[in-house]
């Protein structure tokens, strides 16, 4: 499936800004890249690289699990981060693999690059921790949810976040992910991933398919999943 999601302002944009950096400069130390759609931007194992900025697309942060499987943990869209491990731990390993859902662009930003960006001009070094505070935030929200948060509401909560990644509005949004996926994203097993699932289509929530899922009443899921 391609989506094809123009470009706009958010996340990483709005923290070069809010970091006192001006855009095209920032831009211009970058290096573009185009992915296409099933392409892999990187493997779980590869040498550190660079901190990716998501200008265009959809892609797909996967883990390996124990059995050699490849899941979808998380997905992420124009506006956000990955690879920021990059810039502060040169010497480290990809923790993840990330794959381009459809066509992606991306603006990278490398370890000597930041470097020398971050001797000229110490703002650099603002957005940098700044785009880390953020990844942070995100990460505690996660692991919050996972610890307390039945997997009913996670999974309400989950499907509400990849259909505004999708689609936006209140109507029906497809969603390109399968069943084991959100079982790995929402933290259980794929009998209850199913389960859940199952029980959310009786009510009319959503739809289930082939590698798909659509979202079909977003307010049924709101109130599922309750406040954040």
């Amino acid at each position: 499936m391609e989506v094809e999601t123009p470009p706009h302002r958010s996340g990483w944009q709005e923290a070069v800004r809010d970091s006192g950096l001006v855009e095209h400069e920032f831009r211009a130390a970058c290096r573009r890249h185009r992915y296409r759609s099933g392409e892999v931007i990187f493997h779980e194992g590869d040498p550190a690289g660079a901190l990716h900025l998501i200008e265009r697309g959809h892609v797909a942060v996967r883990l390996t699990t124990e059995r050699g499987e490849e899941a979808i943990i998380d997905v992420l869209r124009p506006g956000e981060t990955f690879g920021e491990q990059a810039l502060v731990d040169t010497a480290g390993l990809r923790t993840a693999s990330v794959v381009a859902i459809e066509r992606a662009e991306t603006l990278a930003l490398d370890a000597v690059t930041f470097v020398r960006l971050g001797e000229e001009n110490p703002r650099i070094v603002r957005f940098v921790m700044m785009v880390l505070a953020e990844r942070l935030r995100a990460t505690n929200r996660e692991l919050l949810d996972a610890l307390c948060v039945v997997p009913e509401r996670r999974l309400a909560r989950r499907l509400n976040r990849l259909a505004d990644q999708f689609g936006g509005d209140d109507g029906p949004v497809t969603v390109p992910v399968i069943q084991a996926d959100i079982a790995a994203m929402i933290g259980v097993t794929r009998p209850t991933a199913n389960r859940l699932l199952q029980r959310a289509q009786a009510e009319g929530l959503v739809e289930l398919g082939r590698g798909r899922v659509v979202v079909v009443d977003r307010d049924g899921l709101r109130r599922r999943g309750g406040p954040a």
